[in-house]
């Protein structure tokens, strides 16, 4: 990573970073003038932030994947909440159902 920048196509982002690096780099971008040289900020910036995407697509991916796992076992959302609780439902009842019907004679 070279200290002076070479032109190449860029496109312009902008994004805030701290008052204090931002003075800082405004001084050593004058200072740099002087010597009539540019500093590559460029580069390093391009190489900060294609690491941090890096990490972001990765979690982003493992998002979707969580997503369409969770999708996958309940399809809609609505049906989701239904099915589970006729489940729980269902789960409570069971107790109830392995139990042999008593047949009262009194009614004979």
């Amino acid at each position: 990573m070279g200290i002076f920048k070479d032109e190449y196509d860029t496109k312009r982002v902008i994004f805030n970073i701290n008052m204090d690096i931002a003075e800082r780099l405004e001084k050593a971008k004058k200072d740099a003038r002087k010597f009539g040289k540019k500093l590559d900020i460029d580069e390093t910036v391009n190489t900060t932030v294609e690491k941090f995407l890096k990490r972001a697509e990765k979690k982003l991916a493992e998002m979707q994947m969580n997503e369409k796992k969770r999708r996958k076992k309940n399809p809609d959302p609505i049906l989701a909440e239904k099915n589970e609780a006729e489940e729980e439902d269902n789960s409570d009842n069971s107790d109830m159902e392995k139990e042999p019907d008593i047949e009262d004679e009194s009614f004979n």
